[in-house]
């Protein structure tokens, strides 16, 4: 028998729906598929997750982490076979010394021991039984902690990429910026040289292109460190990186739909609440180890030994014995200490399951936000896609106005300023929409990752 609870999974009320929901007309299905980031339709950001997912150390060390955990499992699962122990000794005398010196004297006494032990303990109570189940759950929970990992890395490296090629769609809506004031500049300094424009005018044209050309640097270097970081989630040499990123700059466009599911599948879906749940199961049998110390210990020991000593000539001991019984342990008295062993482990249990609990509501949380941002930036970018092209209209316009003398130069600033900023800002919110859907993807578990080559749980 097992003394202590039987584990049974906590339980979490969760809503029926998500309180928004995204596009639900032909919905591809993302509840239990494996490699979101193909939905992407994206080779460069298939080639970075596929490295990141071999060479990242987070990830190489979670893996380690599993195998460690199973050969905790195993020490402890070989309580439940016998074991045996052999000793020998093999001893010849020397001589003997005193405070005169050493007296050599070779062979002198001889001494002679070989004892072969054996043991077993019989399992009555489930001590060592509550004991493998602990380890077991916690080598399951190692399993989850490489599958979370592998969500968190392969988001950020998806999070990293979109922002790289967001901000070398902004560097070109600089460049384009700094072509169009060029060009005013240029139109200003004809228009100057005719008598037609002032120098006022001149020196507004002149600090606009400057201003636009100031921008272009500050963009590189936000580029250039994010660079370095997927560099750093890649174990790759900074160095190494342009030759990775020098294919298209298109940003990568999410899946038209996604299909959240319901919330109750994020109990299945997320590694890190099956992992809260798996630590939950470990304390539970831990409750059971700390209870069969209330009972008692049953075991069978049997030893085969041999035993020579001689003194001289003289032969002093010669033993062959043969042993075998069994041994009872149990601790009759205390203070309590058992009682309050199990008491102290219900503690723990009762905070992993807290944990458990908050686990679960920070993930519906996720998930809620993560599809009110990618619902409302989708809708922004629309907005801003038609503003940008209304701005565009009123700059070509406007550009024509100011030729015919019916507007003044910083009309026609505006105008232009107006353009540049709403196509950026849509640019911005285009690659803010793509990584609102990865942290979708993330918060939805990430997809069923495939079980690692890790030995079975079997007994």
């Amino acid at each position: 028998m097992k003394v202590g609870p039987d584990y049974t999974p906590p339980e979490v009320q969760l809503p029926d729906a998500w309180t928004e929901s995204i596009d639900s007309d032909n919905k591809s299905s993302f509840t239990g598929s494996q490699r979101w980031w193909k939905k992407y339709n994206d080779p460069t950001l298939d080639k970075l997750i596929q490295i990141s997912r071999d060479a990242n150390p987070n990830i190489r060390i979670a893996r380690a982490r599993i195998s460690e955990s199973w050969h905790q499992r195993s020490v402890l699962a070989a309580a439940w076979y016998p074991h045996a122990e052999f000793t020998a000794r093999d001893e010849h005398g020397l001589g003997s010394y005193d405070s005169s010196g050493v007296k050599w004297d070779y062979d002198s006494s001889h001494d002679q021991l070989a004892s072969l032990d054996v043991g077993w303990e019989i399992d009555l109570f489930g001590r060592v039984a509550r004991r493998v189940e602990s380890a077991t759950a916690e080598y399951e929970a190692k399993i989850e902690g490489y599958r979370d990992a592998l969500v968190f890395i392969n988001s950020e490296v998806a999070l990293h990429y979109i922002a790289y090629r967001t901000l070398q769609k902004r560097i070109a809506v600089a460049e384009e910026a700094t072509q169009n004031y060029t060009e005013i500049k240029r139109m200003i300094n004809t228009r100057f040289d005719d008598g037609l424009a002032t120098k006022l005018e001149k020196y507004e044209s002149n600090a606009d292109l400057l201003a636009s050309k100031a921008e272009i640097p500050k963009l590189e270097q936000e580029k250039k460190v994010i660079s370095n970081r997927l560099s750093a989630l890649l174990a790759m040499r900074p160095s190494e990186m342009p030759n990775l990123l020098s294919s298209t700059s298109r940003i990568p466009r999410p899946p038209r739909t996604i299909d959240a599911g319901f919330p109750a599948e994020i109990l299945r879906s997320r590694p890190d609440v099956r992992r809260a749940e798996r630590k939950v199961a470990a304390q539970s049998a831990r409750i059971g180890v700390a209870t069969a110390n209330f009972y008692p210990q049953l075991s069978l020991s049997g030893a085969i030994s041999y035993e020579y000593f001689r003194q001289g000539i003289n032969v002093e001991t010669l033993t062959r014995t043969l042993g075998l019984g069994p041994s009872l342990k149990w601790r009759i008295f205390n203070a309590c200490a058992d009682r309050n062993r199990v008491r102290e482990q219900e503690s723990k249990l009762n905070q992993a399951i807290t944990l458990y609990e908050g686990t679960v509501i920070n993930a519906v949380t996720q998930v809620e936000n993560s599809m009110t941002r990618l619902q409302f930036s989708k809708r922004r970018h629309q907005l801003l896609e038609k503003a940008t092209a209304q701005y565009s209209g009123a700059a070509e316009l406007m550009n024509d106005a100011y030729q015919a003398g019916q507007v003044d130069l910083r009309r026609l600033l505006n105008a232009q300023q107006d353009y540049i900023r709403t196509k950026d800002e849509s640019i911005a919110t285009l690659g803010r929409n793509a990584a609102h859907s990865v942290r979708l993807f993330k918060a939805l578990g990430g997809g069923e990752l495939p079980q690692p080559k890790t030995k079975s749980v079997t007994n």
